[in-house]
């Protein structure tokens, strides 16, 4: 028997020991979520007598979801468990595995990346001569994508269109989905999309779902998208044995689909629904929760918490204003710096965040100036590289031969003399004769599509075909990689070009073996089909490696579910964040930002650090900052006063202010005022940033549109108002 009681807080045994049924569990941030839902599905098992076959939990990560089964088989003392732990999109495609010929798909289809899909819009604007009405087709890819999380499918949403822009979408979302079908493929969204249109078109496959999995656990509800409910919805239909878990406060996707109203919905969705709120921190000081406590309560949409934690006040929050991004940037440096000696911390104990990517590049500069190691989490990731989506094009194309985005990917790379006008010739036979694109070059071998060069063609059918006998045959995955390497010619490419680019190329296509060498001792029976599945679910967040000792860097976003002693949050300018786009910002859209701070502020543990710019340079231009509304609502007996400043610059006192790491004294009597608009005859316009001396020594720091900044002596430079 399990003696729960000693290893959880009373809220937390109390969501854990519900019997069977709807329950609610509102976690507040650091309340220990994942323990409860983990101790949950234990207790289930050990102490209710549930078949672990039964139970159904999903995760939004790979990660999160392989975390959760190792801790389940050491808490239950097993070496195997018939439990499916996986993410939303992983069981979506279980089911079309098993159930794609009711949608008339083949079964070894292919899962596209977001460029992949972007690729496939751009081909079908190029071929229909459709304007795209001002959209990119990024843009175009979003609002098929917030079509299919609303379950709109595309003749429906074409007919519904009034909009001119509309239209012009409906017209290519119809055809996006006729070539996804033509090659085979899913996107992403379909993976919940196909699903659930199959759940609500065969009533007799959902009904052996919700045989099958008696009981639901869902992990982070709160970022759950309308088709994901309604997935939800279709196999909790009848049992309604239903836990879920999130909370509202950290809601932060609605962009990507996510909405909000799921998880305060609940109750109304599954009558009698048992509630708890769990409001112990383990993670934070106080003062850090109190300040983002008061924060998050100006939001309207949202259920009341109070979160409290046994960890004492700790340190106030610092907020520190700065001149410009430069001067946030040795700001952070300084203060890093200084608490790794006096504290003892590592470089992983601090983490950097913001809300665009675009504000890297200058925090970057600092810590490379300085000598300290860092990390980017959301960048270009390891699956996305050129080289590492080149071999697994191939991998595709003898798994799924429909592929045609794969076939054109790697007909000509490395280079063997297919032009794109060939590749443009063999499109075009192979689409108006119903073939894919590979049996085209396979025609063209023959001579069959004229002006193309068949010999070139050959070689690479010669490629396929070896490596077609190596799959048929059963060749073991990372042999199999390791083969493609070799038979292309990608490996010797790479050798030949003898760069230090091609070096990291060829050390990461030879990490990609080895990582698929992992995936077979991990995996039993493992297929190219499951290893393919894998990589195409991965997550930033899969991908991150905490032993590493840097510093991290990444946006608000790609820090939910992380923590860090110590958390700077950067960019605190009005319209910056919140992010405010044509000068407004709906008030859903501003509670949403607001979610996104809190978020930020309980990453930390024990230090948070919150920066703002008076100026900032954005597109060649430098603008003036006006403090986030947010540092006003934090209350100020959690701020610490030393670095307290956000006072109007008219009203400032004459006193010493931070300026990042310098500090300067406010002289009463000067030519102009920090922040004053000037023009000088050659530089045009600019802005003041900092001011030395007065009289005939003045000295003005600006900040030109044109040529960056310039130190002018202000009796000499013939500067005037602007």
């Amino acid at each position: 028997m399990l003696s729960l009681k000693d290893k959880l807080n009373p809220k937390q045994y109390e969501a854990v020991a519900c019997p069977p049924g709807p329950l609610l569990i509102f976690a507040g941030a650091g309340s220990g979520k994942t323990r409860v839902l983990t101790y949950r599905i234990a207790f289930m098992i050990k102490q209710l007598g549930i078949n672990p076959g039964e139970i159904l939990a999903v995760t939004f990560t790979n990660k999160a979801a392989q975390e959760m089964r190792e801790r389940l088989l050491k808490l239950l003392d097993m070496e195997y468990l018939p439990l499916l732990v996986l993410t939303f999109h992983s069981f979506g495609a279980r089911i079309l595995r098993e159930y794609y010929e009711v949608i008339s798909y083949k079964k070894n289809f292919s899962i596209y990346d977001e460029d992949e899909s972007i690729g496939i819009i751009k081909g079908i604007c190029k071929d229909l001569q459709i304007e795209e009405g001002g959209l990119k087709p990024s843009a175009i890819k979003h609002y098929i994508s917030r079509a299919k999380d609303e379950m709109i499918d595309p003749v429906e949403y074409a007919e519904s269109a009034n909009l001119h822009r509309q239209k012009i979408i409906g017209q290519i979302y119809i055809e996006y989905q006729k070539r996804l079908r033509l090659h085979n493929g899913f996107d992403f969204d379909d993976l919940i999309y196909w699903p659930v249109k199959i759940f609500d078109g065969h009533p007799d496959i959902l009904q052996f779902y919700r045989r099958h999995f008696k009981h639901l656990l869902i992990d982070e509800y709160q970022d759950t998208s309308i088709s994901q409910y309604q997935m939800v919805k279709h196999l909790a239909g009848e049992h309604k044995s239903v836990t879920v878990v999130g909370d509202d406060d950290q809601s932060i996707y609605g962009w990507r689909g996510a909405d909000i109203t799921n998880i305060l919905n609940f109750e109304r969705d599954f009558p009698g629904a048992k509630v708890v709120k769990l409001e112990q921190n383990y993670r934070s000081t106080q003062n850090i929760l109190s300040a983002a406590s008061a924060l998050i309560a100006n939001n309207l949409g949202r259920k009341s918490k109070a979160l409290w934690t046994s960890l004492g006040e700790g340190q106030r929050i610092k907020v520190i204003e700065c001149s410009d991004a430069e001067s946030e940037s040795l700001s952070l440096v300084e203060q890093l710096t200084h608490l790794r000696k006096s504290e003892g911390l590592k470089y992983s104990d601090f983490a950097v965040l913001y809300r665009t990517n675009a504000q890297s590049r200058s925090l970057e500069d600092g810590f490379r100036t300085s000598g300290i190691p860092y990390i980017i989490v959301g960048g270009l990731r390891f699956y996305e590289r050129m080289e590492i989506k080149d071999i697994l094009a191939y991998l595709k194309i003898l798994v799924n031969p429909d592929d045609n985005i794969s076939t054109q990917r790697i007909i000509n790379v490395p280079r063997r003399g297919i032009g794109d006008v060939s590749i443009d010739y063999i499109a075009n036979y192979s689409r108006e004769r119903n073939l894919n694109l590979l049996t085209g070059c396979y025609h063209a071998t023959e001579g069959k599509v004229d002006g193309i060069p068949a010999p070139k063609i050959k070689e690479f059918t010669k490629i396929i075909d070896k490596l077609s006998k190596l799959i048929d045959s059963g060749e073991p995955l990372a042999s199999l990689l390791a083969k493609i390497i070799e038979l292309s010619g990608y490996e010797a490419s790479l050798v030949a070009e003898a760069t230090p680019q091609s070096e990291t190329r060829l050390d990461n296509i030879k990490e990609l073996v080895d990582g698929a060498a992992e995936f077979e001792n991990r995996t039993p029976d493992a297929t190219p089909e499951q290893f393919l599945e894998e990589v195409a679910l991965i997550t930033d967040m899969d991908r991150r490696d905490p032993n590493s000792d840097a510093v991290t860097m990444m946006t608000l976003h790609g820090a939910k579910g992380l923590e860090f002693p110590v958390v700077f949050i950067t960019g605190l300018e009005e319209g910056l964040f919140p992010l405010i786009r044509d000068g407004q910002i709906a008030p859903k859209d501003l509670e949403e930002e607001r979610r996104l701070m809190y978020v930020g502020m309980t990453r930390a543990q024990r230090h948070l650090y919150l920066t703002h710019c008076r100026y900032r340079r954005h597109f060649n231009r430098s603008f003036f900052g006006k403090a986030s509304r947010f540092l006003s609502e934090i209350p100020e007996n959690t701020l610490d006063d030393a670095y307290v400043d956000l006072k109007p610059i008219s009203n400032r006192p004459k006193t010493k202010l931070r300026e990042g790491r310098y500090e300067f004294e406010a002289e009463p009597k000067r030519s102009f005022a920090i922040g004053a608009d000037v023009y000088h005859q050659k530089f045009g316009y600019g802005v003041i940033l900092g001011i030395e001396g007065n009289g005939e020594n003045e000295i003005v720091t600006i900040s030109f549109s044109s040529v960056g900044r310039k130190k002018l002596m202000v009796k000499m430079a013939g500067l005037k108002p602007a």
